[in-house]
This record gives C-alpha cells, sequence and structure tokens, in this order.
C-alpha cells in the first residue's frame, strides 16, 4: 500500500508512512501549507499540487480528478474574500484522504501479517507432500509392511510353539504298602487357631465440592482520534506533540453508550490537556499519570454515572501508540 518513494517522509513503528504527521506537522504538514495560503489561486495551486504528489500510481487519474472537482467546489462557494471559510474547507477535504491513506496502512498491516501465516503453513504443506511422492512413499510403505510381518511372527511363534506334540513318559507303577498288625497312632488334634479379627476400614471423607471460580470478563477498549497539543504553537522551536487516548469499558453496550458522545469526549479530552500540560514543552511522565487519574471522573460527567473505568493517554514514540493499525473511531471488526 501506502509507502511512499520518499524516504524523508516519517515512518511508524509497522514501516508505512505516518500520515498523521505527514498532515498535520505544524511545521511541514500539508494542512499548515494550506493555512499559509494568502489567496484564492495560491489555495488552488497548493491543494492542487498536494493531490498529484500522492496520487501517481496507475489507475489513480479518476480518484485526481474527483478530488480537483471537489476543490473547484469548496472555493467557488462564498465570496472571494472569505479565506477562512476556503481553507477550512480545503482543510476538511486533505484529512478526508488522510483518513483513508491511514485505513489503507491498518489492510496492509493485516494483510502483511496474514501472508506471512499463510507462507509458514505452505512451508508445512510441501515437505507433507514430499513424502508423499511415490519415490519415496513406496520404499516406506515396503518397509512399514515388512516390519508388520516380521512382529506378527514373532508373536505367534512365541504364543503357539512348535508343532509337533512333545511325548509323555510313561509313569512307573507303584509298589503295593507292606501289611502291619499294630494300630496306628493317631495325631493329637492341635487347637485351631482363633481367626484374627479383621481391621474395619475407615470410610474415607468426601471431597468437598470446589465450585470452579468465573473468569472476570475482559474489559472493552475504545480508540480514539489523535490529540494533537498545542493546536497553535506560539514557539518557533517547539513542535507540537501527538497523543493517543485509549478509554476502557466493562462491555460492548457500554462502548457503544461512550461513541454516542464521542465529541463531547474529544471536547473534554482537550479540556483536560489544557489544564495539565504546558504549551512550550513536552509533558512529562508525571503530567501525564495526572490526566489519567482526573480524566474518569471528567468524562464520566457527560454520562451521569460510572462509564469510563479507566483512561491511558500515551504519546507518539510509545510502543503502546500504534496508529496504523488502531480499527476505525470508535468502531470494532466485529460489533460497532
Amino acid at each position: 500500500m501506502a509507502n511512499t518513494n520518499k524516504p524523508a517522509w516519517p515512518q511508524t513503528p509497522d514501516g508505512t508512512t505516518d500520515w498523521e504527521v505527514v498532515f498535520e506537522d505544524a511545521d511541514t504538514g500539508f494542512i499548515q501549507l494550506v493555512a499559509q495560503s494568502p489567496n484564492v489561486e495560491t489555495l488552488r495551486q497548493t491543494t492542487t499540487v498536494v493531490i498529484d504528489k500522492l496520487f501517481t500510481r496507475r489507475g489513480d487519474e479518476t480518484e485526481v480528478q474527483r478530488l480537483k472537482a471537489q476543490l473547484e467546489t469548496i472555493l467557488a462557494a462564498g465570496s472571494a474574500t472569505d479565506m477562512a471559510h476556503k481553507q477550512a474547507g480545503v482543510s476538511g477535504l486533505l484529512r478526508q484522504i488522510k483518513d483513508a491513506r491511514i485505513e489503507k496502512a491498518r489492510v496492509y498491516i493485516e494483510r502483511k501479517r496474514a501472508g506471512a501465516a499463510i507462507d509458514r503453513r505452505a512451508g508445512l504443506l510441501w515437505k507433507i507432500d514430499f513424502l508423499l511422492k511415490p519415490k519415496v512413499l513406496i520404499p516406506v510403505g515396503v518397509l512399514f509392511i515388512a516390519l508388520i510381518s516380521g512382529s506378527v511372527f514373532a508373536i505367534l511363534q512365541t504364543t503357539l510353539g512348535p508343532s509337533r506334540p512333545a511325548q509323555v513318559a510313561e509313569a512307573p507303577a507303584e509298589a503295593p504298602p507292606p501289611k502291619t498288625t499294630e494300630k496306628p497312632v493317631e495325631p493329637e488334634a492341635k487347637p485351631e487357631p482363633e481367626p484374627e479379627p479383621k481391621p474395619v476400614a475407615k470410610p474415607k471423607p468426601a471431597p468437598k465440592p470446589t465450585a470452579e471460580e468465573p473468569e472476570e470478563p475482559k474489559p472493552v477498549v475504545i480508540w480514539l482520534k489523535t490529540l494533537r497539543w498545542p493546536l497553535s504553537s506560539m514557539s518557533a522551536s517547539e513542535r507540537p506533540q501527538y497523543y493517543a487516548a485509549l478509554l476502557y469499558v466493562d462491555n460492548w453496550d457500554d462502548k457503544i453508550t461512550a461513541c454516542s458522545r464521542v465529541a463531547n469526549v474529544m471536547d473534554r479530552l482537550y479540556q483536560i490537556l489544557n489544564r495539565v500540560l504546558p504549551h512550550d514543552s513536552k509533558a512529562t511522565d508525571a503530567q501525564l499519570a495526572e490526566m489519567e487519574r482526573i480524566a474518569p471522573n471528567i468524562l464520566n460527567q457527560i454520562y451521569k454515572f460510572n462509564l469510563i473505568k479507566n483512561v491511558e493517554i500515551v504519546r507518539y514514540g510509545d510502543p503502546r501508540y500504534k496508529v496504523a493499525i488502531r480499527p476505525p473511531y470508535c468502531k470494532s471488526p466485529d460489533k460497532n
């Protein structure tokens, strides 16, 4: 997908272009270039260059024509001097392109991982197919049959014995006992020993039934749109920082309820940023921890009950900040 031939563009940890920075960077982002256009003609030329720069593949001609037609519609609306309205419309058009590029990057990463799994399975099937070839299967089958036949023959020899019966020797005739006139002495009868009492086995205690503890349900995470702070940088040296906000709720129904007010949630999050984070320097770990502490109470004021259980604020560069593989805002693959 979406990897550009320009190595100077920023990359995500997954190796795809970081479109959030390409479009939103305060110094070099496409949105910033649009905001600096002094008149309508400069705005038209700047946006046309951005569109031509992004859509260079074969088959992009139809999409380029559609975007340029939409650009002309935006520039023709309103008065010729209302540059703020025209710049806002063009910025919205570029953000639509940005969101489409981010989604394409996510799909590319998922397909790449699925393809690696298919290659591993294909390697195993190739080994099995090699064993099933006639030049390998016939010798192995003959050897297996020979081993089975030898084992059966050995078992029959040891169990049945030789086929010829052995001759039985005749027993010698016993001589009759000599006759005696004396009476035989009867042996004294010995008293029979009393039987020993058998020990009574103690019954084993029945095992106590153990109740299986039910597994605790896992919380559901909600990915929100990237936060940029400060919104307008007053410093020439310090660039805006980018943050990802992760909300945790108990179940899918709570996720639907939370996402129904996502615009209010984003507004409250920016209020928290303005309250805690500085405008002229990078946020510290302690400041991020303070935002995570106060955010659930502030956000739950929107819903009038304890809906948001936990909030995580992750800065750009953290391993948990994965823009390219996140799901669409407030959606999931199997349930909205």
